[in-house]
């Protein structure tokens, strides 16, 4: 079983208690400088804005993926793992109605290897990132003609309402690839890329991508992992893709430790790539498992500076956040934050982070929180506190179970400035909850899934 299947299903832990309040690595609890940070968190006592509780099937049910919003409204749209029609999984938007008042619209529910379509949807993205004329891509980790999974494009109607689903690809298994866990991201010439955790020559995940033709897509394998200690294997995360055409990533396996890499493909022109690891993790005390994607700052091409989670290492085996910076040819990295070095924090950061143009990062981790290993998992915020930015101060904020429980995507942020989060679990109904942060970030965001 690999990693990805770990965190799938989860029980119920204790309640956790609402901790707000600043920590930097290794030291006591403290209250951060006036002025200090380029985000303002409401009062502890008011917590989470509640947005949308969900009620499983055929609401949706059990969010695992990063949002994505549409340009013109800032409107969230997400997937949920299952509830819709047929408790396959449900492509969501929630609409303000009024201040303080959301409502939720199922705008497709997947119905299945059945019903040959996709099913466990945990990834998507919006194609043009325009208005509400542009297409949604998806990715749903099982279901399709054989059930390793399905890319999936689904068009709005010109009459508004629920969405048509205008293309679907059924992944194969080897040689192709199988189980597409991340979003997918796309180039200025309209090409879909994406990874998937299995499948390929050697059954330990690809590198696809889906070439526009017509109204269509044609599907290819640009790579295919290796694994062991000369490769990563088994990629979860989403990619990005740099000025240049260059396309980063994370394996949970493989790389010379087998606790994972950085990787990156670049064109090499006739269509081809080359993959080379850019870092691989050692274990404790550094990463072990990065599950999420990374995200970039400052100069995109052709090296440059990445951050990332990984589930496990860490000084204390309950993750990190790191950083890859280059240098010369190669990459050196450094390990921002060990979880679990103060009292109350999080564990097990399965999402991506957003980083801000002041090298704030923003996060959550599964589980952890003032209850330790039964926690429901935390709200994270990073400030640095030298320029060099090598020590950083924490605020967390930690699920109480009605607001949600088990934050397994990273926060994202719409055009406004404003960070949601989304629970596969808790909230009202025990189905799983969105909801906004307070925090309303002042600096521009990068933000990896």
């Amino acid at each position: 079983m690999t990693l990805s299947c770990v965190f799938r299903s989860l029980g119920a832990g204790l309640l956790a208690a609402l901790l707000c309040g600043c920590a930097t690595q290794g030291a006591s609890v403290e209250t951060p400088p006036a002025g200090s940070l380029d985000w303002r968190m409401r009062p502890p006592a008011a917590g989470l804005q509640d947005v949308y509780n969900l009620k499983g099937a055929p609401d949706g049910q059990g969010p695992q993926a990063a949002m994505t919003f549409q340009t013109k409204n800032a409107w969230p749209i997400t997937t949920t793992t299952s509830g819709g029609d047929s408790n396959n999984g449900a492509v969501v938007q929630f609409r303000r109605k009024l201040p303080g008042k959301w409502a939720d619209s199922v705008l497709y529910s997947f119905g299945g290897t059945a019903n040959g379509d996709g099913s466990q949807p945990v990834g998507i993205t919006i194609r043009r990132e325009v208005d509400e004329a542009s297409p949604l891509l998806v990715s749903a980790a099982s279901g399709g003609a054989s059930g390793n999974g399905a890319f999936v494009e689904l068009t709005p109607n010109s009459s508004g309402g629920p969405l048509t689903e205008s293309f679907i690809y059924s992944f194969a298994g080897p040689p192709d690839g199988a189980n597409p866990w991340g979003a997918v991201v796309s180039d200025t010439a309209g090409n879909v890329y994406g990874t998937t955790e299995d499948g390929g020559t050697y059954s330990t995940g690809t590198v696809y991508r889906m070439a526009p033709k017509a109204t269509s897509f044609i599907e290819s394998v640009l790579y295919s992992f290796g694994g062991g200690s000369s490769d990563a294997g088994h990629p979860l995360s989403s990619l990005i893709i740099d000025s240049k055409g260059g396309l980063y990533g994370t394996g949970e396996d493989g790389g010379s430790a087998g606790a994972g890499a950085v990787f990156k493909l670049t064109p090499v022109g006739g269509g081809g790539y080359k993959e080379s690891v850019l870092y691989s993790f050692k274990g404790v005390p550094d990463g072990d498992r990065p599950e999420s994607g990374v995200v970039f700052t400052g100069r995109q091409a052709p090296r440059p500076t990445l951050y990332g989670t990984t589930v496990y290492g860490g000084l204390n085996n309950d993750g990190t956040v790191y950083r890859l910076n280059p240098k010369g040819n190669a990459y050196t990295e450094t390990v921002l934050w060990s979880f679990g070095s103060v009292a109350g924090d999080g564990e097990i950061p399965t999402g991506g982070v957003c980083v801000s143009t002041k090298g704030v990062i923003y996060g959550t981790t599964l589980g952890g929180g003032p209850a330790g290993s039964s926690g429901l998992g935390t709200f994270f915020i990073l400030t640095p506190t030298t320029s060099s930015g090598t020590t950083y101060k924490e605020t967390l904020y930690s699920f109480t179970g009605a607001d949600g429980e088990y934050p397994f995507a990273g926060p994202s942020v719409d055009s406004k400035g404003n960070l949601y989060l989304s629970t596969e679990a808790g909230g009202t109904y025990g189905k799983g909850a969105v909801s906004t942060t307070g925090t309303k970030v002042t600096a521009k965001l990068k933000c990896g899934a």
